[in-house]
Order: structure tokens, then C-alpha cells, then sequence
């Protein structure tokens, strides 16, 4: 919706005036149109050989997230420190010559505050974990969980999650060969049990999600796998202990790839969205009574070529949970929002057509700017990527005084013009912060010292005041 705004001003404004009408300004309109707005590909590395998997956290205690990778054909699982706050990331660090492994997953499993790491190998039907020694990023040697039931390939997917309600993290296993596990944390501190089976019937199981689906505050599991018909299926923690489950079946197209649940449509309970590569095809399904009674599949595309993976987040900071797919044989990272939080999609928009061999797709602030950036590893290229979210409020240039900013996006030094004399210009951020102010009459501003993403830049003249915003890179 177009916003056409004028607003005028006396001649003598104070500074204080000024941010009145601007933070007036910014928060009237923040929750009315928000946008988002991804920067080109960044690669943390293109080394990362046969990539399958990626996890974004905090390894090393610094306070800045790093990016651990799964690389099958490297046979390693590997970390990347985050070295500055901006994504600029460190070379590879290994953690485990681990041989073909599929994914990783981080988490404090010892409850020792620390980032531990969790991963599956497909060659060996291996589940694994190396804990955190120091909190620094230095890890122990593999410490084998289950060691499988297939001489050829197996465990496939995993999350951490407390499924018995004793305040520490079990794992959830998908495995190719036996369905549905789970392993309990024994005592709080990384010693797990033996596998302790969900479903006996289901097999070709390669993605797992626990979460609570019907709403009794226990933890459920969702999973694909076939019994005869391949399906999406989910099951009930009965008694909240994880010894008692009772499995249901949603219908779909053809076999589901990777599951990911989350509220789409903001009635509260937990949906769930999967990808299908065989049918190029990216669904949901509404859970219909927040008890796990779902609806048919509903499209959000087929305009993606082999999806192997999906993610929900909230990309546009509009307070409703928005979708990003992977699709491996067009290379393809993509996002749709959530146009009225209602579960109702908008056309693709696209980051990136070049990662042929996308295998995972994730979201998380790097760069701590209050909003999600988009991960993605990929197979075919080796590379981890990342594309930094430049999220937009949906506000209109504001020309009492008629003012031109270039270039922009700008890197170095703003060049100004307006017809009016210039009292003073004031540099903001998105969230209404001041960066750099200026006073006196100047046709130029140097803002390579300021950080990267949208900018307002107020320029006030004797006559009036202008807004108008800049992309820094």
C-alpha cells in the first residue's frame, strides 16, 4: 500500500523536536508495513566438501554465533568461528574425522551451560556427540551413543529435546532402517540409554521434530517415514514420560522430505510444514483443534526443484511465522511471507539460485541486529553461505525540503543535495538509535564507520526537514 506522507515544520527546531517527530514517525509506522530485504551471498566457506548440514550457535562462549557443518564427502564434521560480529568467520576447525556424516545438532547435553554437538553418520549407522570441554570451542573425542542395527546406512536425523520432563535433553533419532528412537539422558550429564524405540513399523525415517502438537504440555514427535504408504506421521507422548506413544498419519502427495512445525496461521497450536522432493513441492497442514486433528495439505509451492529442506521464522518482523526453502536441483534458497498471518503465503522471493545441492536451510540473528538472517549449506558447491536479512520499515522519504542522498546503498561518503542550507544532519537505525550527527552546512558525510543494513538520515534546514532512507554496505 502506497503511504504518501508530507509533514512540515517550524523553522527553529531543537534536536529534541526533531526525534519526537522521528521516533513518532518510525513507531507509528513500524507495526503498519514491514519488509524484508535479504543482502547478496555470503560465503563462510567453500570448502565445506559434500556440505549436508548446518547449525548455528554460540561455540566458544564470546557471545557471537559460530556455524558447525556436517561435509560428507570431507568425512568431518567441522566449526567456523564467528570472529567480529559482522559474519566474517575463521577457517575450518575440526572437531571429528567423522565418515560420512549426515547432520549435526547443538546443544548443552552435560548441563554445563556450554554448546555440545550432536551428529549421525550415514556409512556407519552411527549416533555420536563431543562435548564442549571448556566452553571454548574444544571438543572430546566421539562419544558413540548408538552404533546401528544396518552394516550399510541408517541414522539419518536427530534433535535434542527432554521428552521424559526431567529438565535435561534426550535425543530423537530418525533412522532409515529402524523409524522412530529416542535415547534418554541418563543422569543429566551426556550418559544416554540404549535406543528405546517409538514407532516398531515405520522405516525410510530420515526427519524428526519433537514438539508439543496437542496441547497438553508434553513433548510429541513428528516424523516421515513409509509403513507400506509413505506419509507424515506423529506421535503421542501418552503419559509425558516417553514410554508410551500412539502414532497417527497425515496424508500427503508423495513422500515427505524434512518436517518443521510452528503456529502458521496464529490460532496458537503447532502446524506443520513439510517439503516433497519427488513431487517439487513445498505444503503445510493446519492443526485444525490444537488437539493434532490436521487438514489436508495446502500449497505454498511447487516452484521449487527437489526441496530437501524447510524452516519457519518470523524473517519480516511482523509478529507471524514466515517460510524458507532449499530446493537441490535448481540451487535455490527462497523465502514466502506470511502475508496476513493467517497462514496465507506470498510468491517466492528468491536469495540465490546458485547453491545447486541445497541440503539445509536455517535462520538466526548473526549479526545481532534484531532480525533472522538465512543459512544454507549445500552439497554440490561445498559451501556454507549466509545472507544477511536488511529488514525495512514500510515508511516513505519524508521531503518537507526536497533532499537526494547517492549514492545508495552507499559504502563510504553520502553525497547530500537539497536547495536549502543545512543546519545539521542526524544519522538513525531502524530501531531509532542515533549513530552520527553533523552540524553545520556540509554536502558530504563520511558513514563508512557506521554499520551495515537500513539507515534514516534526517537533514534539517532552516526551512523544514527531509527523511529519506539508506542501505550502508
Amino acid at each position: 500500500m502506497a503511504l504518501a506522507m508530507r509533514l512540515m515544520f517550524s523553522n527553529r527546531m531543537t534536536n529534541f523536536e526533531v526525534m519526537k517527530k522521528f521516533f513518532a514517525l518510525i513507531m507509528g509506522l513500524s507495526g503498519y508495513l514491514v519488509q524484508a530485504q535479504f543482502g547478496p551471498q555470503q560465503d563462510i566457506t567453500n570448502n565445506a566438501d559434500g556440505a549436508q548440514s548446518i547449525f548455528v550457535a554460540d561455540l566458544d562462549g564470546d557471545g557471537l554465533k559460530d556455524v558447525v557443518s556436517a561435509n560428507r564427502f570431507g568425512d568431518n564434521i567441522s566449526w567456523y568461528q564467528h570472529l567480529d560480529g559482522e559474519g566474517n568467520f575463521g577457517t575450518q576447525i575440526l572437531i571429528d574425522p567423522f565418515q560420512e556424516p549426515k547432520n549435526v545438532y547443538v546443544a548443552d547435553l552435560d548441563g554445563d551451560t556450554d554448546m555440545d554437538v550432536l551428529a549421525t553418520s550415514l556409512a556407519f549407522d552411527q549416533l555420536v556427540w563431543y562435548e564442549n570441554l571448556d566452553g571454548l570451542g574444544n571438543f572430546s573425542n566421539r562419544i558413540i551413543i548408538y552404533d546401528g542395527d544396518s552394516p550399510t546406512i541408517g541414522s539419518y536425523n536427530m534433535v535434542a529435546a527432554d521428552i521424559d520432563d526431567d529438565n535435561d535433553l534426550d535425543i530423537v533419532m530418525a533412522n532409515d532402517f529402524n523409524g522412530v528412537s529416542w535415547f534418554e539422558n541418563l543422569d543429566g550429564q551426556g550418559d544416554f540409554s540404549a535406543r528405546k524405540p517409538i514407532s516398531t513399523n515405520t522405516s525410510v525415517t530420515r526427519s524428526v521434530f519433537a514438539i508439543d502438537i496437542d496441547g497438553d504440555s508434553d513433548l510429541d514427535v513428528v516424523a516421515n517415514g513409509s509403513s507400506g504408504v509413505d506419509r507424515l506421521f506423529w506421535f503421542e507422548n501418552l503419559n509425558g514420560l516417553g514410554t508410551s506413544w500412539d502414532g497417527d498419519f497425515l496424508e500427503t502427495t508423495s513422500y515427505p522430505g524434512q518436517a518443521f512445525c510452528a503456529d502458521l496461521d496464529g490460532d496458537d497450536d503447532v502446524d506443520i510444514i513439510t517439503s516433497t522432493p519427488a513431487a517439487d513441492l513445498v505444503a503445510w497442514h493446519e492443526n485444525t483443534d490444537g488437539q493434532g486433528t490436521f487438514g489436508p495439505e495446502q500449497i505454498i509451492s511447487t516452484n521449487v526443484d527437489f526441496p530437501r529442506s524447510v524452516f519457519i521464522a518470523d524473517l519480516d518482523n511482523d509478529n507471524d511465522n514466515d517460510i524458507i526453502t532449499g530446493s537441490s536441483s535448481d540451487g535455490k534458497v527462497a523465502w514466502y511471507e506470511n502475508t496476513d498471518g493467517a497462514g496465507n503465503f506470498g510468491p517466492q522471493q528468491v536469495l540465490t539460485t546458485t547453491e545447486v545441492g541445497v541440503h539445509k536451510v536455517v535462520a538466526a540473528d548473526l549479526d545481532e541486529d534484531g532480525d533472522l538472517d538465512v543459512f544454507s549449506a549445500s552439497q554440490n558447491t561445498d559451501t556454507l553461505a549466509w545472507f544477511e536479512n536488511l529488514t525495512i520499515l514500510g515508511v516513505e522519504d519524508i521531503n518537507a525540503v526536497p533532499v537526494t542522498l547517492v549514492p545508495n546503498p552507499v559504502r563510504d561518503i553520502l553525497h547530500i543535495k537539497t536547495e536549502a542550507p543545512i543546519t545539521s544532519i542526524i544519522v538513525n537505525d531502524v530501531l531509532g538509535r542515533k549513530l552520527l550527527e553533523h552540524q553545520g552546512d556540509q554536502t558530504t558525510l563520511e558513514v563508512s564507520g557506521l554499520p551495515k543494513g537500513l539507515l534514516f538520515v534526517t537533514v534539517i534546514s532552516d526551512y523544514g526537514m527531509g527523511i529519506q532512507k539508506v542501505v550502508k554496505e
